[in-house]
């Protein structure tokens, strides 16, 4: 489940297998035919959820990307 939420992330470009044996790479295969659901991708998105803290909220902030970007927002698509 774990690779396949993460092969699901728009901003992840590869996902590293771990298997020593042919049993556990053919278990890990098997992440590219599982399909969550989005309720599933939510949950796991909120338990693997950190919070960044400082220096990121102050980098974050309003007044830093207005010097930094000139309010100039990238959001990713889904």
């Amino acid at each position: 489940m774990a690779l396949a939420w993460t092969l699901g992330k728009p901003g992840v470009t590869s996902t590293l297998l771990g298997a020593r044996t042919p049993a556990q790479l053919e278990d890990n295969l098997g992440a590219l035919a599982l399909e969550l659901t989005d309720a599933q991708v939510a949950r796991l998105d909120a338990a693997g959820a950190i919070t960044l803290g400082q220096p990121h909220d102050l980098l974050a902030g309003e007044p830093i990307r207005q010097v930094t970007t000139g309010g100039l927002r990238i959001e990713a698509r889904r």
